[in-house]
């Protein structure tokens, strides 16, 4: 039976809320969303997702309980403020702007002191299996909390870097070990050398990742005219997620930039899967 406590840091302003987007807060559900992506991403067929997670054809409560306490939020902090070209405003952006209709940068209600959860955040997740699982499906599950641990994240811009969390009982080996099982379920990882001090400076360098190595080839998605549906995002034709996480990830104290890309065939669409040979990590030097 699986019954873990994770204590988890934040490592990057978290826009996660509920109801009122000014507020942030963990919330167990979009937890279980993230753990939900893992499980389809590392195998779990849809019959397996319902047995873990839940579903209504058949109708069956969740095997999988998620509580979260102990939450110690730490404060984002000024936020920068809008820079023609600059690499972070490009990260932030969205979330500046998120649930104000025709706003501005940092005109949003997320953009105040209350509207992020700030690096240095800390909380504990509680999972509980409460009914009998196959024993296939537990592993699936085992493996997607794993996962969770080293390069989860919620809220706005996951895949950008924003609400990245780590759990406080990481190891280089453990890292490695769950690298190498990623690889094996048909995932891309990738780490940089290079760490930092803070976030911003990490996040300048992912902006500029995405601008400069990712963007410059396979373009904006939605904004291309005719959109081009590509494995970075888009929202025409149809809305789909990245397949690749640019993810802060930390190193003892510091902080450094990593990326991962999830199996195509888990997560994107037909059109998307067209454009792609392989890849994008291993078409492109990260």
């Amino acid at each position: 039976m699986i019954h873990e406590q994770i204590k988890f840091e934040c490592l990057t302003p978290c826009f996660c809320a509920g109801a009122n987007q000014a507020q942030a807060e963990i919330r167990p559900s979009a937890i279980r969303g993230a753990l939900r992506w893992w499980f389809r991403c590392l195998g779990g067929s849809p019959q397996q997702e319902q047995e873990a997670f839940g579903g209504t054809q058949p109708t069956r409560a969740s095997s999988i309980q998620i509580r979260v306490s102990d939450v110690t939020v730490k404060a984002t902090g000024q936020l920068p403020k809008p820079a023609q070209a600059d690499p972070l405003a490009y990260i932030l952006f969205y979330a500046s702007i998120s649930g104000g209709e025709g706003a501005n940068f940092g005109q949003g209600p997320r953009w105040t002191d209350q509207g992020s959860l700030g690096p240095g955040t800390t909380f504990v997740l509680r999972i509980r299996q409460t009914k009998q699982l196959s024993s296939e499906t537990g592993d699936i599950i085992r493996q997607s909390i794993e996962a969770f641990k080293h390069y989860g994240s919620i809220g706005l811009r996951i895949t950008r870097g924003l609400g990245a969390l780590q759990a406080q009982d990481i190891t280089p080996t453990s890292r490695q070990a769950l690298d190498e099982s990623l690889r094996q379920k048909g995932f891309a990882v990738k780490h940089r050398e290079r760490t930092y001090n803070d976030w911003k400076s990490l996040m300048q360098e992912a902006g500029c990742v995405l601008k400069e190595t990712f963007r410059k080839k396979y373009g904006a998605g939605g904004n291309k005219k005719p959109p081009k549906a590509t494995a970075l995002g888009n929202i025409k034709p149809s809305r789909q997620t990245s397949a690749l996480y640019l993810r802060p990830i930390k190193v003892g104290d510091q902080l450094a930039l990593s990326a991962f890309e999830a199996p195509h065939d888990k997560v994107l669409g037909d059109i998307s899967k067209r454009i792609h040979s392989c890849q994008i990590l291993e078409e492109l030097d990260f």
